[in-house]
């Protein structure tokens, strides 16, 4: 009976380390979009702001690009400190439709990333993932739009 427990324990806990996914919000290579915020097209309004929030628990080094823009920033992260990225604010990034558009973070050794876009009393953030967490397949889960502006605002 015990070598029946034995091999039972043997085959259930190594088939579930075989099939366990190991994601994590911690990587080196980073693909971002930058969605509009409620007033960026906004006339005579105060424009947003879009920072980036880079951490890790080691020393290392790396770059924010928007190559579409000619933007590129390298930075240094040092353990357990925070360093932040502000991303400029061009027209160029205001259009809709399907353009090159994406922030690329890459880092020499793992680090852990974090949007945070504001304006006056609006703001919204969001945790990055890395590339390698991302699939193939996406869905949107939105819900009904509501806002405290009197123009429209739709989720992305």
């Amino acid at each position: 009976m015990r070598k029946i427990l034995l091999l039972f324990f043997i085959v259930t806990f190594s088939s579930s380390i075989g099939f366990a996914q190991d994601f994590s919000n911690k990587g080196k290579d980073f693909w971002v979009g930058y969605g509009h915020h409620i007033r960026m097209l906004q006339p005579g309004g105060t424009a947003e702001t879009m920072q980036i929030y880079l951490t890790s628990d080691v020393n290392t080094v790396g770059t924010v690009t928007v190559s579409s823009i000619g933007f590129s920033q390298s930075f240094n992260v040092f353990a357990n400190q925070i360093t932040v990225v502000s991303i400029p604010r061009t027209a160029a990034l205001l259009d809709e439709g399907l353009y090159n558009h994406g922030i690329h973070i890459t880092a020499l050794k793992p680090i852990v990333a974090y949007g945070f876009i504001y304006v006056a009393a609006i703001s919204g953030a969001t945790v990055f993932l890395p590339t390698n967490t991302l699939g193939k397949e996406y869905y949107s889960l939105n819900y009904t739009q509501v806002s405290n502006e009197n123009s429209s605002s739709y989720s992305y």
